[in-house]
């Protein structure tokens, strides 16, 4: 007679015999035997064999490309027996990477089992160390929705297995499934590992590539607390894995900031979490400030080439970041970096060399970037009274280098050659060079000299108690028109005229004060200009980006970054650019185009400011064209109108002031 598979697969009864029994109203021993049972139905039995359900023997995995179930194993091994286990009787494995479970997706399995029953046997083995209790291998959701329903037995498929069977059964089991989280994924990938099988043997059983099992076996070094915010969806798997290539004790720091709100509440994007732990956790190697080829220099840690933390040699790991001279750990580069800066003072010191450090150090370089104080010159600036425009160093040689003192640098933690000027002058001299840049300032130097250290620190100061005063909280007003003027200023020519085209201002650039006076009128009249100071502080900000450079490749980057921030796709937006650019012949003729017929005579390209995209939107002329209103000429006719006219009515001690915040130029 053939054996009724429906208690196995959950389909109809595939006997000939029973199914004519499951119309007539009888029971096939096999199908009765799965149907759900309530605590409250009937006592618990003992274990109920399903005849007929024996087959193959030999433990022998099918190649897991395919999906791994119970039936199918089942089918395989004739050492199996499908079974009612009381519930029970079955333990939860303590080796299964699966740890954490979707409530929602348990709720909807214990529904479906309280209504059919569970239609799929799990597989358990033989508990090793309790006899009578059965180790749960796969299916322990099928068993918890189970235990939710309140069911007495569960049908499980008995099989002897080994430990390692265990693991590979539930590993591969796992990874069918649609919501295994790479962590957990990452963690039974580990357990395999450590049982001696290599990344490639993993990946040939998971049909995946070296790459991804290795980048999911590195998960594994996630801090706990790391863990914590991957598992709760703060982290995606890419920006896992970026804090996961950094030692231990950064990756809290490192997941903090990659986390904290960016833009509009939101994490920092893949591309730009990747830059920035590239930016501050990675370090260049071809320029160390020391030998990486020392194994020496730091013993514990070997010379930096064969170093697993050099991006060249995890590839898998690091195939986002260009060099592979990069180190990413940040504390051996350090030790290093003071190794070697120890071991080079240590050799000065022996020849008698003069070496600069701690606070001297910081007077001779207060700054990381600029020149040097006291007099002081880096060997390896550029000479600009050498002809050929060589270093010192060039120009000096080995061995006049030898001469020079030690400088330990404050910010960048490195040892680098400098000399005094007048020594520089002495040397280049013999050299054939005549110094006059490093030569003894004249009298009227020296005071004008004197008069610029004044003038600078009561400019500092000022600075420094303005600082103080700003709480720090965003722009008011009056900062915004301080932003506005200082970056008209930077502006050139070109984009000065652009930016009084777009307002309305006429067709020339303004001169700072003109400006100044305009930024006024914008409080002082609302209506002159509705977007407000914002608006045109951006539009400064932007203006240069507006047209392509005249000569060489330029990119709008600051532009694109803006356009994507208001939800503009700037790749849309040059695809409608390039289509309206093609059918040139088809346009329609405008005064414009006529205009640009005869300029064909010469080979002269257009004027700029005629390529200005904003000059054709109608938005660009809005102000100048708001005829309910006249135009805001100067200061005073704005502030006649309004109904405070007191506060721009200048007083004695402001005569003489063209327009904030420029002094005037005449009579103080």
């Amino acid at each position: 007679m053939t054996p009724c598979m429906a208690s196995v697969t959950g389909s109809r009864c595939g006997s000939t015999r029973r199914r004519a029994m499951h119309r007539s109203g009888g029971r096939c021993r096999s199908c009765a035997s799965v149907r759900p049972t309530r605590r409250s139905s009937r006592p618990r039995s003992a274990i109920s064999l399903c005849p007929g359900s024996s087959a193959p023997s030999s433990i022998r995995l099918p190649p897991h490309r395919a999906p791994l179930t119970d039936t199918t194993a089942m089918s395989t091994q004739s050492n199996s027996t499908v079974a009612q286990l009381p519930i029970e009787s079955i333990r939860r494995s303590p080796t299964n990477p699966r740890k954490r479970f979707v409530e929602a997706h348990h709720l909807e399995m214990t529904a479906s089992v309280m209504k059919h029953g569970v239609l799929q046997p799990v597989l358990v083995r033989p508990w090793p160390e309790e006899p009578g209790l059965f180790e749960l291998v796969a299916g322990e959701r099928r068993h918890r929705a189970a235990e939710a329903a309140q069911l007495v037995e569960l049908p499980a498929l008995v099989r002897d297995l080994t430990d390692d069977e265990v693991l590979h059964i539930q590993i591969i089991e796992n990874l069918q499934r649609k919501d295994v989280h790479p962590l957990e994924e990452a963690d039974g990938y580990k357990v395999l590992q450590e049982r001696g099988h290599s990344v490639e043997q993993i990946a040939e059983e998971v049909s995946q590539t070296r790459s991804y099992v290795a980048q999911r076996l590195k998960l594994t070094s996630l801090i706990d607390s790391v863990r914590e915010l991957f598992f709760d969806g703060k982290l995606t798997a890419a920006t896992a894995l970026l804090i996961a290539r950094l030692p231990a004790e950064l990756q809290d720091k490192a997941a903090k900031e990659i986390t904290a709100p960016w833009v509009d509440g939101e994490p920092r994007p893949l591309k730009t979490a990747a830059e920035h732990i590239q930016r501050n956790y990675m370090l260049r190697l071809d320029q160390a400030p020391f030998k990486t080829s020392d194994a020496g220099l730091v013993p514990t840690a070997g010379a930096c080439g064969p170093c697993p933390k050099r991006t060249g040699n995890q590839v898998d790991l690091f195939g986002d970041v260009k060099s592979k001279e990069v180190c990413t750990d940040l504390a051996c580069y350090e030790k290093k970096r003071i190794a070697a800066a120890a071991q080079k003072r240590a050799e000065a010191e022996a020849t008698g060399r003069t070496v600069i450090a701690g606070k001297e150090a910081k007077k001779v370089k207060p700054y990381q970037y600029g020149a040097l104080a006291g007099g002081w010159v880096n060997l390896d600036e550029h000479c600009y009274d050498d002809p050929k425009h060589r270093t010192y160093r060039q120009i000096l040689g080995a061995k006049g280098a030898k001469s020079a003192a030690l400088l330990e640098d404050p910010h960048a933690g490195k040892l680098v050659d400098v000399m005094q000027k007048s020594d520089l002058k002495k040397a280049l001299a013999d050299k054939g060079i005549e110094a006059r840049s490093t030569g003894a300032a004249n009298p009227s130097q020296s005071a004008e000299n004197a008069k610029k250290k004044a003038a600078d620190a009561y400019r500092g100061e000022l600075f420094r108690q303005v600082r103080e005063k700003h709480d720090g909280y965003g722009l008011d007003e009056f900062d915004l028109k301080i932003v506005a003027v200082t970056f008209y200023r930077r502006l050139w020519n070109e984009n000065q005229k652009r930016i009084t085209k777009l307002y309305g201002w006429g067709s020339k650039p303004l001169t700072e004060a003109e400006f100044a006076k305009k930024v006024d009128e914008i409080e002082a009249n609302a209506r002159a200009c509705p977007e407000g100071l914002g608006r045109l502080v951006m539009d400064i900000a932007l203006i240069d980006e507006s047209v392509a450079a005249t000569y060489g490749p330029s990119k709008p980057e600051l532009l694109e970054a803006v356009a994507r921030e208001r939800g503009i796709d700037p790749a849309a937006v040059r695809k409608q650019a390039d289509v309206n650019a093609k059918p040139k012949g088809k346009a329609t003729p405008t005064p414009a185009a006529k205009k640009a017929a005869p300029a064909q005579k010469t080979p002269a390209s257009p004027a700029p400011a005629r390529k200005f995209a904003v000059k054709k939107v109608p938005a660009v002329k809005k102000p100048a064209a708001a005829k309910t209103t006249p135009p805001p000429v100067s200061a005073k006719k704005v502030s006649a109108r309004k109904p405070a006219p007191a506060k721009r009515t200048p007083t004695a001690d402001e005569a003489g002031r063209e327009a904030w915040p420029f002094p005037s130029t005449g009579k103080p």
